[in-house]
């Protein structure tokens, strides 16, 4: 784990842990839970061999439940100490599982690693490569190499069609590259292969991001209603995260706050769920509550965009000092990403643009992922970018790819609507500024009182 030393304001240490994934990985990546399909036929195993697709059986705990029911921190304690008393392959795929799935809740990259390196030894001995290359493609895609995480998961489907894991991912990553219809084709397959949460969570993530809110919501609550008969923490809080953040965009902050706090009370240190309702009890006044949920959100999961959306707390409390230390926090995690590579090149972006901090290399970084990433939102950050370097006639046609969906997010509604505005069109900016504001929650906490400026400045030109 790479670490840079930049002070940090209310913490008694100056070490600040560059780590964790990108919340739009995470997103993805917490719904990818599914219950088993029927693989393709296969020759029977050896009688000493376990089925291809089998779980390896979890030894009873106590009278109440399974390993399986554990949190992942005691799966992984459980399965490293199998694996070093000279465990099989099985082990170690069960260990790379629990991996990957305290990941998908922190956040953190360094389980990641580890799970690469329990999947490398795995695939050493593993009769069946599929169960190997594809928690390789849920690795992948957890680094945001969509590209490799798409190749690997479609490898195996060519053996396996009904490997739902490999479908998941498949059109996971199709998503993040832009390819909505290929994306959408193996949704559908997969919940009529596998009716369940996991599939629910992503149909509702491209109804939103294709315009139409009022079929995701209900989507994504039958997921977190049935993950929560199910007992499955994590599940349920990651799908009442998900719903929190969709409620966000409507304006309904009570509703928001409330499937935040369910998400917090399944997994009560879950961090995107303290940031949305950090958010949310901003916009509803109580500034005092958002710091406290977010200085505990950054101390656990240092992102960027947490990060600067404290900062920009700090600031509007009038603490600047302590808000330049958040926004150096940031700069310097954009210095080390330059070195390295990193997860959050997005987050990155949207900072400079916000803060008029780098914005020139905020337009490279950019230009760069949406030569690969052609997604709405890789539009919308290259075109809030270039708007802020001053090339509005890139930024406008950026602009209007980035709402070539009809996506209702706010944050590209008010990135829209600024761009617009500066090239002559209130018209066209008037109905995404009134969209931006409804959802004001989801905006930066600096953005907010701009984008309100912005709808009293173009109303009163009707």
């Amino acid at each position: 784990m790479t670490t840079i030393t930049i002070p940090t304001p209310g913490r008694s240490r100056g070490l600040a842990r560059v780590a964790g994934l990108g919340l739009a990985a995470l997103i993805v990546l917490l719904a990818t839970r599914l219950p088993a399909a029927t693989p393709a036929p296969r020759p029977a195993p050896a009688a000493d061999q376990p089925a291809p697709d089998a779980v390896v059986p979890a030894p009873a705990l106590d009278a109440r439940g399974t390993l399986g029911l554990l949190p992942p921190a005691q799966r992984v304690a459980f399965w490293e100490k199998r694996v070093a008393a000279g465990g099989s392959y099985l082990d170690l795929i069960n260990l790379a599982d629990a991996y990957l799935d305290r990941s998908r809740i922190s956040g953190g990259l360094d389980d990641l690693t580890r799970a690469a390196a329990a999947l490398d030894r795995a695939a050493r001995t593993a009769p069946y490569p599929s169960q190997v290359s594809v928690r390789r493609a849920q690795v992948a895609f957890a680094l945001h190499d969509f590209t490799g995480a798409m190749r690997r998961a479609d490898r195996v489907l060519r053996d396996e069609p009904t490997n739902l894991a490999a479908l998941g991912v498949a059109a996971d990553s199709r998503l993040e590259l832009g390819d909505v219809t290929g994306a959408g084709q193996r949704y559908r397959q997969l919940a009529q292969l596998a009716p369940s949460p996991a599939a629910w969570s992503r149909l509702g993530r491209l109804s939103f991001l294709t315009g139409d809110p009022d079929a995701a919501i209900p989507l994504v609550s039958r997921a977190a209603v049935v993950s929560r008969q199910e007992g499955a923490p994590d599940a349920e809080a990651f799908y009442e995260f998900q719903l929190g953040d969709m409620q966000r965009t409507t304006g309904d902050l009570a509703a928001a706050g409330a499937a935040y706090e369910r998400a917090l009370v399944a997994l009560p240190d879950y961090v995107p769920a303290m940031a949305g309702l950090a958010a949310v009890r901003n916009a509803q006044g109580n500034r005092d509550a958002a710091i406290s949920l977010l200085e505990t959100a950054t101390a656990r999961l240092p992102q960027p965009e947490l990060v600067a959306a404290l900062g920009d707390l700090y600031a509007l409390a009038g603490r600047t000092a302590d808000a330049q230390a958040q926004y150096r926090l940031v700069d310097g995690i954009a210095q080390l990403s330059a070195a390295t590579g990193s997860v959050y090149d997005r987050q990155l972006d949207i900072f400079a643009a916000d803060h008029d901090r780098g914005v020139a290399a905020a337009v490279r970084r950019a230009r760069g992922e949406l030569a690969v990433r052609r997604d709405v939102y890789g539009h919308d950050a290259l075109a809030w970018a270039l708007f802020k370097a001053g090339d509005l006639a890139e930024a406008s046609r950026e602009a209007t790819a980035a709402l070539a969906l009809g996506t209702p997010d706010p944050r590209l509604a008010y990135h829209a609507a600024l761009i617009f505005e500066a090239g002559g069109g209130a018209a066209r900016a008037l109905p995404l500024i009134r969209l931006a504001v409804r959802g004001i929650a989801l905006l930066p906490p600096l953005q907010q009182p701009l984008a309100r400026a912005a709808l009293s400045r173009l109303e009163g030109e009707q």
